[in-house]
């Protein structure tokens, strides 16, 4: 099992530069768009990634569209787009351009946000951008610096963590580790990661030590991203349990080791609640299970199984997930759901869990963008770094396929039944953390 896990991961890595090009470069966008001013409020924006493949950001509050990019293109002797921008908490925003040319192959850029023009902050000559993640806090109490953490690949060293610290004259970087796959989480002071890599090992990193891991002693489940808690030192993994060979869902805290569901079947997705309360989880097609984070009781659960990704709202009130469009009763629903959907875009559709009460709102279904089925394969991984929540927790922000072409909705949780409201042309729209 853990061999084939690893052969798909590695196909997605090398697919996802692939996926990125699936649609034809056009100036698509719904509203006229802004010009970049030299000053940029991007408190509660949505960064959008448009049909030509430029950034853009969306103010919800007064539907204002700014162009933050205008050079992407296609040509026949190469290309150039832009792809994933990712906030940090506190308001930061890098996106990252891809391109390539006969001269200098592929390469990766990483930008920040900022009131110039000039965003650079690294170049990756021979490099394939993966996944990028902010630390959630800056580098010291004294400084403005930040740690932007992006997952590459390359032909010649495979996946590796490079660090760029923003705001630090020269924008230094280092290679942190390397790992196929390698999955990661920040400790919430910013100063440790945990490490998952080769489906065979834990580490922990310390950013004051270069070169420094330390190795759990506990082997992997089925699993991809372990999860460092958002507010302690507990970290949250799947542990192969050696008697049944199955996965037991557990944390660890200085040493020791709590199990909060034992002997899961399958491929194990989870995830802290923000307030680091509560866990979700979800094995093989199961159910979405949220138990508590300290004795593993069950808080809430779905009636129905097939349930896909899922992601948090930033109050942890609510769950929001994804099951086939079809009836969830159905077989269809029942069975295969992560197989379908990772496979092909296919009619998919949200739903969202009230945790305390338990009841449970259906929306309409959607086939996704290209770039949306990427997050919902690695969901356990961007649901830390990448909000589709707002930050007052009440709206989602999504991308779909309407009429053969990309496009950007927000979705109102707090009606029963709702039309989602259209904000512009894109394939992909990540709402910032406040």
């Amino acid at each position: 099992m853990l061999k084939v896990i690893a052969t798909a991961i590695r196909r997605y890595a090398v697919l996802g530069l692939v996926t990125l090009l699936i649609f034809s470069i056009k100036p698509t966008l719904a509203q006229e768009v802004s010009e970049r001013e030299s000053d940029i409020d991007l408190r509660g924006s949505i960064a959008i990634v448009g049909n030509d493949r430029n950034v853009y950001l969306f103010d919800p509050a007064n539907t204002d569209l700014v162009q933050i990019t205008d050079d992407a293109e296609l040509a026949d002797d190469g290309y150039l787009f832009y792809t994933w921008p990712t906030w940090s908490t506190d308001g930061r925003l890098a996106y990252f351009s891809m391109s390539q040319d006969e001269q200098s192959g592929i390469t990766t850029q990483a930008y920040v946000a900022s009131d110039s023009d000039d965003d650079l902050i690294y170049v990756g000559e021979g490099n394939v951008f993966n996944y990028a993640s902010w630390s959630p806090q800056n580098c010291d109490a004294e400084s403005d610096c930040r740690v932007l953490s992006i997952l590459m690949n390359s032909a010649s060293d495979g996946l590796f963590v490079e660090a760029i610290q923003d705001q630090v004259e020269g924008n230094p970087n280092t290679t942190l580790g390397r790992g196929g796959p390698f999955y990661y989480s920040w400790s919430p002071d910013g100063q440790q990661m945990i490490w998952q890599r080769n489906n065979t090992r834990l580490d922990i990193y310390e950013m004051a030590n270069a070169d420094t891991t330390e190795q759990l002693v506990q082997r992997p489940g089925v699993f991809q991203a372990p999860h460092w808690s958002p507010v302690d030192e507990r970290i949250l993994f799947g542990k192969l349990n050696m008697e049944t060979r199955m996965t037991d869902l557990i944390t660890v805290s200085d040493g020791e080791e709590t199990t909060l569901v034992a002997d899961l079947e399958g491929i194990l997705y989870f995830a802290w609640s923000p307030d680091g309360e509560k866990v979700a989880y979800v094995d093989a097609n199961g159910p979405l299970v949220v138990v508590d984070a300290l004795t593993g009781d069950v808080i809430s659960e779905t009636v129905v199984g097939g349930v896909g990704s899922f992601f948090w709202s930033p109050d942890g009130a609510k769950v929001a997930y994804i099951t086939l469009a079809a009836p969830p009763d159905s077989a269809t629903a029942q069975a295969g759901m992560r197989v379908s959907y990772r496979q092909q875009p296919t009619q998919i559709a949200w739903s969202v869990l009230d945790v305390q009460s338990g009841d449970v709102t259906r929306y309409g279904g959607f086939t996704p963008t290209r770039d949306m089925v990427y997050m919902f394969t690695y969901f356990d991984q961007f649901s830390r770094s990448h909000q589709i929540w707002s930050p007052d927790s009440r709206y989602i922000v999504y991308s779909e396929v309407l009429d053969d072409t990309p496009t950007i909705n927000i979705l109102d949780t707090q009606l029963n039944s709702t039309v989602p409201v259209f904000i512009a042309e894109g394939t992909l729209g990540i709402w910032s953390f406040r």
